[in-house]
């Protein structure tokens, strides 16, 4: 079972997320649509005035809309088709947006969000999208998951995750396929 962040909680650890994938695009470590989440400019700015307004504002170019790769869109809408009742829908995009976007980095998920560990990453989808993590009864690394689910609903089996051919995990995440003797 998928730990659940309590809602405070839960709504602090978002603010943090959020704030780590921005920081981890700018610094290069995820492409470059993940400065803005991947959100449209006005979202953007509510993020920003929500999530860090100190921050001194970065403009939004539509060179990063245009560069949003299909599987972040679709990460998104899978995200947001099993979101909990009881969360606030927009803080709910916006963590399905730096999800999604982190999920196209090259290292672990949580590392990608700016998390301190799966843990975290664990009780904020439970919090958010507890129908969605409820599904993953494997207990699998949650970038697999999120991309087997996608890869699913797009008709689309094996749909691996960008970044993870070069991971040393791969051979834990995704091991061979046994063979059957005939």
């Amino acid at each position: 079972m998928t730990p659940r962040t309590e809602p405070g909680a839960a709504a602090d650890l978002l603010v943090k997320v959020v704030a780590g994938v921005a920081k981890n695009a700018r610094a290069g470590l995820l492409p470059p649509f993940a400065r803005s989440l991947g959100l449209p400019q006005s979202a953007w700015r509510e993020v920003r005035e929500c999530c860090f307004p100190e921050a001194a504002a970065r403009e939004w170019t539509a060179e990063e809309e245009r560069n949003i790769p299909r599987t972040h869109r679709g990460l998104v809408e899978l995200m947001m088709a099993y979101r909990s009742a009881e969360a606030d829908s927009r803080r709910t995009l916006w963590l399905a947006h730096a999800v999604a976007a982190a999920s196209h980095g090259e290292r672990h998920l949580w590392q990608d969000l700016g998390a301190a560990g799966r843990e975290e990453v664990s009780g904020l989808l439970g919090a958010y999208f507890g129908p969605l993590a409820a599904r993953n009864t494997q207990d699998l690394k949650w970038k697999r998951f999120l991309f087997a689910e996608l890869g699913a609903a797009l008709g689309e089996p094996g749909l691996r995750p960008p970044g993870c051919s070069q991971c040393e995990h791969l051979p834990i995440c995704f091991p061979p396929e046994p063979t059957s003797g005939s």
